[in-house]
């Protein structure tokens, strides 16, 4: 069984998107949640990633989507959990906060992506 259309077009986007323009130090950093704990956005070698302190298989690489949302491919893929990672920016475009979904539209609800804030 493959992916889905929707998930296919996705990273489809991804691979076609000039992301040239991003400042990914304006994305770096650690966040704060009550469920999946501190999560952390840093470069590993030259790629953006981000990783859970409290949930060690929430961890993987970042890439451009569009505006303020990347697409997240676990490290750990037996999840079938690739997300988005939708950043709220200030007036000077620095990443505030981060919000997530999951990419799939039929991701297991049990990874309560919706309720990180």
């Amino acid at each position: 069984m493959g992916l889905p259309l929707f998930t296919k077009a996705v990273w489809k986007t991804v691979k076609n998107t000039n992301n040239s323009h991003i400042k990914v130090k304006d994305y770096i950093g650690i966040y704060r949640d009550n469920w999946f704990g501190n999560v952390e956005v840093f470069i590993n070698g030259d790629k953006l990633w981000i990783k859970s302190h409290k949930l060690p298989k929430f961890n993987g690489e970042m890439y451009f989507y569009n505006s303020n949302t990347f697409a997240i491919k676990w490290k750990y893929q037996d999840m079938n959990a690739n997300a988005f990672a939708m950043f709220s920016l200030d007036e000077k475009g620095k990443a505030q906060s981060i919000k997530m979904k999951g990419i799939s539209p039929s991701i297991n609800f049990s990874f309560h992506f919706q309720y990180l804030d």
